[in-house]
């Protein structure tokens, strides 16, 4: 065994060397995508606080966990191989719907549910009060110092149990009978997939086979009073521990009971995943329906589980606004001015390259001009499957616009690009449905399933769905074919509808100066009946830099301090500007 592949330097001059080992263990691993993925790596962040500490997920669990670092000793015992032994606390934060939950102490089921369930576990290190119902084991990582040997311990109950003696009382009963256990977490199952991981990325990095062992020790089953003390009680709870060790043994006495042939519950991708091609969503929908909104929404639902996703934007016209809209928020990569689905081959591809070069997410979301028709997308995507897997078509949907507020019998998803986006739909996001009655909305969700009867359709308020029913959806149809990827045989000569098949075409506007609310509104009414969407960043008269935004006969002025002026995106058909 060679621990300087891992970590090149002697040890012993500091007191987290097995801290930093632990970090290189899991960041070179994570340097080149393709073998992350086959571990079963599915992201890990590193936590900012004053102990190492990091969130990671792995495959086959929804849950994420959380290490900790909690100081090392140095071990030279005689008799025993002089090592140092670095210890972490090891957390699992199950999802908040999660029916997990429901055996676990009462205080975490309490927390779970709050609002502040999601950032804390983000920043866990930072809030161990709190988090403490969800501490269940630990990790040991022991490495000699001669540096020829190394081993991973996980310690954790086969059951976490603690009994409530005098109960736990509810107003019309007993949340928990006395005598009976508060929780009842199978702690030991639930770490073993990250042990796993763990231990095949120790198994690669050092380039030899781990030999694996595992052991037990029955230890007394805690009892609580209501009054807060707690004693020992009769009954015994087993601490289970299992072992990847390389080199001479450096297990304390008693642990190395049984051997195992190989690492248990290690993950094992399908050819396909070996590929390791990330998943790429289309995101469409009209001018103005709120596809960006939606965007920031659901990036922040997904961040928050730790999945990031990098999106790719693309702009009708010379405006990059939706991309300076979302700085900071992700990695962007925007693509050169004209419409995606019309020169695919020669903006997309490389901008898939860069972006997944640059960010190793398990899925990215293609963002495309309102004016852009799925169809020609889903075609050509075929053309990139040595990159990506080709994920959802979503469209969003504007709801004020679509029920024709202001038109008698006028039913725009009937023809040209909007149907095409909402034919080709597997979810439509009907946005701004707060907007209009509720009779209206159920009438326009009705001819909407009747253009698509196989979309999920999710009415939307400023872009906020729920998300959680997004993600049942997605995992219901995971191993079925979308409707998005189902073949299309057009009739003789028919091909896709493109926007300039409608007219439509975008013009910049350069201000020289500051322009009054008023005068921008006057421009606007001016550009003609055929105006659809406006956007821009100028520098309005007493405010400043603002974003403009205008579409389905609204106009929006909101501040932008700090912001660069660019030009006014106009966007329509029949333009006298």
């Amino acid at each position: 065994m060679k621990l300087e592949s891992i970590l090149p330097r002697a040890l012993g001059d500091s007191d987290s060397d097995c801290a930093s080992i632990f970090t290189s263990l899991v960041m070179a691993a994570h340097f080149e995508r393709t073998r992350a993925r086959a571990l079963g790596w599915r992201g890990v962040r590193p936590c900012a606080s004053s102990h190492p500490a990091w969130t990671c997920r792995v495959a086959g669990s929804e849950n994420v966990f959380g290490l900790r670092f909690d100081g090392e000793t140095r071990d030279e015992t005689p008799g025993r191989v002089p090592c140092l032994r670095g210890y972490f606390s090891l957390y699992v934060f199950p999802p908040a719907q999660s029916p997990l939950l429901d055996v676990f102490p009462l205080d975490a089921l309490r927390f779970a549910l709050s609002p502040d369930y999601e950032h804390a576990v983000r920043e866990f290190s930072g809030n161990e009060r709190e988090l403490l119902p969800f501490l269940l084991g630990q990790l040991r990582l022991d490495v000699s110092l001669a540096g020829d040997a190394l081993a991973l311990t996980l310690e954790a109950p086969a059951r976490h149990r603690v009994i409530a003696a005098d109960g736990i009382a509810a107003e019309d009963g007993w949340l928990v009978r006395p005598g009976e256990p508060e929780c009842d977490v199978p702690a030991f199952s639930l770490f073993l997939r990250l042990f796993a991981v763990l231990a095949c990325t120790a198994q690669q990095q050092l380039g030899e086979k781990a030999a694996v062992s595992r052991g037990a020790a029955a230890v007394a089953r805690r009892l609580f009073h209501a009054d807060g003390s707690m004693e020992d009680a009769d009954e015994k709870e087993y601490l289970l521990n299992i072992a990847a060790a390389f080199g001479p043994s450096l297990a304390l006495d008693g642990e190395r009971l049984h051997l195992l042939h190989d690492i248990p519950a290690k993950h094992r991708p399908e050819e396909l995943e070996k590929l390791d091609r990330p998943v790429l969503h289309v995101l469409t929908g009209f001018l103005g329906a709120g596809k960006t909104t939606f965007l920031r929404r659901w990036l922040d639902f997904l961040h928050g589980r730790e999945r990031y996703t990098g999106v790719i934007q693309n702009e009708f016209g010379k405006v990059e606004l939706d991309a300076a809209l979302m700085k900071g928020d992700t990695l962007v990569e925007a693509l050169d001015e004209g419409c995606v689905c019309c020169s695919l081959a020669d903006s997309l591809r490389p901008g898939l390259e860069r972006i997944i070069a640059a960010m190793p997410a398990e899925q990215f979301v293609l963002e495309t001009t309102g004016l852009a028709n799925p169809d020609n997308i889903m075609e050509a995507l075929g053309g990139l499957r040595d990159l990506v897997e080709p994920g959802l078509v979503i469209t969003v949907a504007d709801a004020l616009d679509l029920a024709g507020k202001g038109r008698e019998n006028e039913h725009p998803e009937d023809s040209g690009i909007r149907q095409a986006q909402l034919r080709r739909a597997d979810v439509i996001i009907l946005n701004k449905s707060e907007m209009i009655s509720s009779e209206a909305l159920e009438a326009l969700a009705g001819r909407l399933r009747a253009l698509n009867g196989k979309a999920l359709i999710l009415p939307a308020h400023y872009g906020s769905i729920p998300f959680a029913e997004l993600d049942a959806w997605i995992d219901a149809h995971g191993k079925t074919r979308l409707p998005s990827h189902a073949p299309r045989l057009a009739h003789m000569g028919e091909r896709a509808v493109t926007h300039a098949d409608e007219g439509f075409e975008a013009r910049a506007l350069t201000f020289e100066g500051p322009v009054s609310a008023e005068d921008l509104a006057a421009v606007l009414r001016d550009a003609g009946p055929g105006l659809c969407r406006a956007k821009g960043i100028i520098s309005i008269a007493g405010q400043g830099a603002c974003v403009v935004q205008y579409a389905a006969g609204q106009l929006e002025i909101t501040p932008a301090p700090g912001e660069e002026i660019s030009d006014l995106a106009i966007i329509g058909s029949g333009l006298r500007i």
